[in-house]
């Protein structure tokens, strides 16, 4: 006779874990007091996807601000997609206009763009001057080319750009990078949070106990005794039942 080979997953995404979580606890609401699951496990489990959902809706919250700063930012320095190196106003177009009026000054000794902070390349004898397109070494590069400038005062060879709104530009879009950094640090604490309560952080296993992951393991091990034999009714309380039937030795697995 044919044998029954089946194979029940829980995730380690994180989405994916949450979505299977309310999936249990909402065929528990439904089931009521003919639940085959003691309330006592799913109360557990209420309280710590409560914990992992408000760090996941956290985490969202931040990407969104992190998304609006960066083009925000991005917006400052001549770097968003709408813009190019003849976006008037912006860092990105200043040193832009000031490497070609330096490349017209120094022709012949262009290497001498790197006492501005360019960086000069010469591949196969044909010099290079480059201009970054990250946010970070545009920034720096603007800062160096400005302070070479002002340093050079009436003498600078730049003194035909018109560089105060190009410095207000740098100090706002240094002002979201910074902010955008804190964001960071804060998705990490948020992710890292989230993750515990989940069970799925560094360090933890299913055998972690007090997390999401462990407890929906728990009600999955018990409706497969409740459910012996008709494993697919599992799939009524959210999990993925992968099952088929083949002539082989049984292979029913149970996986992370």
């Amino acid at each position: 006779m044919p044998r029954r080979n089946f194979s029940i997953i829980v995730s380690n995404n994180a989405d994916q874990l949450i979505a299977l979580a309310r999936r249990i606890l909402q065929k528990y609401q439904q089931d009521g007091s003919v639940s085959t699951v003691r309330p006592a496990l799913l109360e557990q489990l209420q309280n710590k996807l409560d914990t992992a959902q408000t760090e996941h809706a956290r985490l969202q919250e931040l990407n969104r601000r992190r998304e609006k700063l960066t083009e925000e930012r991005n917006l400052l320095l001549g770097l968003h997609n709408s813009q190019n190196t003849f976006t008037e106003g912006t860092p990105l177009y200043a040193v832009t206009a000031a490497r070609d009026i330096l490349l017209g000054q120094y022709r012949g000794n262009e290497r001498q763009l790197g006492d501005w902070g360019y960086t000069v390349n010469s591949p196969k004898g044909k010099v290079q001057v480059v201009i970054p397109r990250t946010a970070d070494e545009l920034i720096s590069l603007t800062k160096n080319v400005m302070q070479r400038h002002y340093n050079d005062g009436s003498n600078s060879l730049l003194n035909s750009l018109s560089w105060d709104g190009v410095s207000s530009k740098l100090y706002e879009a240094e002002m979201k990078l910074e902010e955008a950094r804190q964001i960071n640090r804060d998705k990490e604490k948020a992710t890292q949070a989230r993750n515990i309560a989940l069970g799925i952080d560094h360090g933890q296993s299913s055998k972690t106990p007090n997390t999401v992951k462990y407890i929906v393991r728990v009600v999955r091990d018990v409706l497969l005794g409740v459910y012996r034999g008709k494993e697919q009714v599992l799939g009524d309380w959210g999990f993925e039942v992968n099952q088929k039937t083949a002539n082989a030795p049984v292979t029913n697995e149970v996986t992370e």
